[in-house]
């Protein structure tokens, strides 16, 4: 029996390298022609400039990201691929430890790292954060609820965020299969022993950032063996400064959103934590509050995603490197400065030479990147986001 294929699309001539060693993306740019209608919610065969098959993907014709591949080779794939991704991605997690951690906040599927393009699940307690980021996924969204909640059962929310419809030409919007937690707009989960809770979707990404998880607990550790006190830029409800509290190391937090410094107090609050202070500030701004002069032993700068495109770099460099050059002067001999960048185009190589320019002399000790339940696709650069030197001052 034939299956029914929506549409082919075959790449242009000049299209450049294309295979697993290069990535699953196929952008808009690469395509010579549509054959065919494509659907969103059945795979389409990718072709060659000769006509040749490469493999299947699933197609956005609206998307300057045309087509997202997820097998390789003439065999299109097997019935039910989506449902039994899903269901070995929820298995992958489960071997990865996190009861005996004490961490119920994981990522439970990680998009293209998952082999599941657009889309993210995200666990809290007992709860689900489902993102759709993708039209194929949004034309599909029944049929990942139905699997998810085979794979492991539990109260969904589901975000579709408004810059992505804009780009993929889906409906946005914030669903829910059992209301607020609790007659609460908040979820809540525990990260390393640290009961925590943040605003329920919509709210920023699907609510906490899993990725920096071991490197929150690693950083805690490091700050404990170098001494106090250390300053969080950037922490959102908690961050680095919560984890080395917890570790008995006096710390600073600095954020722009109130409401999220809010949940960070309460957070210290809820899990008897000492020694934290909370500074309402833009962490590119002036940072003259007194409280934040120093010296430190560690210091955090963990910014937002400051170069969304390649055209972004000079100038995000430009700020991250006055900004890291001005909290440097502030960290004492013998201290780290932790350089975080959730921007992929804002690479290891961006960072030190942020280094490079601040006062002092400086050695990377360590290069990091996300927690274990971020998988990346092997070749696909762009799924590789999240960078974090570790750089100690020896003069």
């Amino acid at each position: 029996m034939l299956r029914r294929v929506s549409a082919q699309v075959q790449l242009r001539r000049d299209a450049g390298r294309v295979g697993p060693e290069h990535g699953p993306w196929i952008r808009a740019r690469q395509v010579q022609r549509w054959i065919g209608v494509p659907d969103p919610a059945i795979p389409v065969q990718l072709l060659d400039r000769r006509g040749d098959p490469l493999g299947w993907g699933l197609a956005s014709e609206t998307s300057a990201i045309a087509v997202r591949m997820i097998a390789w080779g003439p065999e299109p794939p097997a019935a039910g691929w989506l449902a039994a991704r899903i269901e070995q991605a929820v298995a992958a997690r489960r071997t990865q430890g996190w009861a005996a951690q004490s961490t119920t906040g994981v990522r439970m599927i990680n998009s293209e790292g998952d082999g599941l393009p657009g889309l993210v699940v995200d666990r809290y307690d007992d709860q689900r954060v489902v993102q759709l980021t993708t039209a194929p996924m949004v034309a599909k969204q029944a049929e990942i609820l139905a699997a998810l909640q085979h794979a492991e059962p539990g109260p969904v929310h589901v975000v579709r965020p408004e810059g992505a419809a804009k780009l993929e030409g889906f409906e946005p919007g914030v669903w829910r299969d059992a209301g607020p937690v609790d007659g609460r707009d908040t979820l809540s989960f525990t990260e390393h022993g640290l009961r925590l809770r943040v605003p329920a979707p919509p709210s920023q990404k699907t609510g906490a950032y899993f990725d920096q998880r071991a490197n929150r607990r690693r950083v805690a550790a490091l700050a404990q063996r170098v001494g106090g006190p250390l300053l969080d830029l950037g922490c959102h409800v908690g961050g680095f400064a919560l984890h080395a509290a917890a570790l008995g190391v006096p710390a600073v937090g600095v954020d722009r959103s109130a409401a999220m410094l809010a949940h960070a107090a309460e957070h210290a609050r809820l899990n008897a934590l000492g020694e934290l202070s909370w500074i309402e500030a833009d962490m590119f701004g002036p940072l003259d509050d007194p409280r934040l002069q120093g010296p430190f032993g560690t210091i955090v700068v963990d910014p937002p995603k400051i170069a969304a495109r390649r055209r972004d770099v000079e100038r995000a460099s430009g700020a991250m490197r006055r900004l890291v050059v001005r909290m440097a002067a502030r960290v004492r001999v013998g201290g780290v400065l932790v350089s975080c960048s959730c921007s992929h185009h804002l690479g290891l190589a961006v960072l030190d030479q942020c280094m490079l320019a601040a006062k002092g002399r400086w050695a990377r000790i360590a290069a990091l990147g996300a927690d274990v339940d971020h998988p990346v696709a092997p070749g696909h650069a762009e799924g590789e986001y999240l960078r974090v030197a570790i750089y100690q001052r020896h003069a």
